[in-house]
């Protein structure tokens, strides 16, 4: 299952039932989200935002407001502008670039939403430090060999009491520095918020020896993810 397969489950989740949104957040930060840059897409070795201003086609809304359109399929841009969407950004980073306005994911479909400032600015605001999942060659994951038992025991007994569907501890190595860590990753539960304090209350007066712990927040639905799993 794709980044993006799970944001529809998750906003056809929501839509059955309101208790669920936090899912959508989760999945919103992670996926990959397709746009329709006003000029076209720019040429080779020209990136918008930096070497050119990020102008993304929108709508007006019943309200008035201007919002930029989004899509989870680069086709679902083409009933609404003629074209399917010609550029990819990561969920996070259009909620970051355009947290001032209004942003309107999948118009004209049944799994549409409508994000505000403050529905923007609240959910950057929740995910703090936790980051959504992605994908990277550029870290190698994988059990520890050495258990760390107390770590474990304290994660798992914090993490039940926010509902988590699943989480998995492994050990993380960059693979261009050699620098070592820890990874968490986290499906499901509550809002980002609350997951981070809860982990937060997991490792207090833990030494971890200098590493870093990352927490990776996911949707509940997809394939087992690595190292050892506490739920």
């Amino acid at each position: 299952m794709t980044n993006n397969d799970a944001l529809e489950q998750a906003i056809s989740a929501a839509l059955r039932d309101p208790g669920q949104a936090s899912g959508v957040d989760v999945a919103l930060l992670a996926a990959e989200l397709y746009v329709v840059p006003t000029e076209g897409a720019p040429p080779a070795g020209v990136v918008l935002g930096r070497d050119r201003p990020l102008l993304l086609q929108g709508l007006v809304l019943k309200a008035g407001q201007q919002a930029t359109a989004a899509f989870t399929r680069p086709e679902g841009a083409t009933p609404v502008f003629g074209e399917p969407a010609s550029m990819g950004m990561r969920g996070l980073h259009l909620l970051e670039a355009f947290r001032s306005g209004w942003i309107i994911l999948n118009p004209g479909q049944t799994g549409g939403l409508v994000l505000s400032p403050d529905d923007i600015a609240l959910i950057l605001a929740q995910a703090g430090s936790a980051v959504p999942l992605s994908e990277t060659a550029d870290v190698a994951l994988e059990a520890p060999e050495r258990s760390p038992e107390l770590l474990i025991a304290r994660l798992r007994s914090s993490l039940a009491q926010g509902g988590v569907a699943a989480a998995w501890l492994a050990r993380s190595t960059d693979r261009k520095t050699g620098a070592t860590g820890w990874r968490l990753e986290v499906r499901g539960g509550s809002a980002p918020q609350e997951i981070r304090r809860l982990v937060a209350a997991a490792v207090d007066g833990l030494d971890f020896g200098g590493e870093a712990l990352d927490l990776v927040l996911a949707p509940a639905a997809g394939a087992d993810g690595p190292g050892v799993r506490l739920i």
